[in-house]
């Protein structure tokens, strides 16, 4: 199963088969996703997820006001539904 995944302001759209991760997908699909690590160290992909919902395999160093605010990182995250991110707070 895919999930869609939208990116705002931009509109950008692009889809997430099962298995792969959010930034996994956004690169293979050749969109400017800002990252350096891929596994959850750097914070570099971190951004807000607007709707939708993500599930980890092990958990991100997010405290758990940032995980309140809305707050992923697409490096660890796998979509359970279609998404709506920003980058901006």
């Amino acid at each position: 199963m895919t999930h869609k995944v939208i990116l705002l302001p931009s509109q950008v759209e692009f889809e997430v088969p099962q298995g792969q991760t959010v930034l996994e997908a956004a690169l293979n699909n050749n969109i400017g996703f800002p990252h350096r690590c891929q596994v959850g160290a750097c914070a570099m992909c971190m951004c807000k997820k607007v709707s939708g919902e993500v599930s980890y395999d092990l958990d991100p160093m997010l405290t758990e006001q940032e995980q309140q605010q809305g707050w992923i990182f697409p490096c660890l995250a796998h979509t359970e539904s279609h998404l709506v991110l920003t980058f901006e707070e």
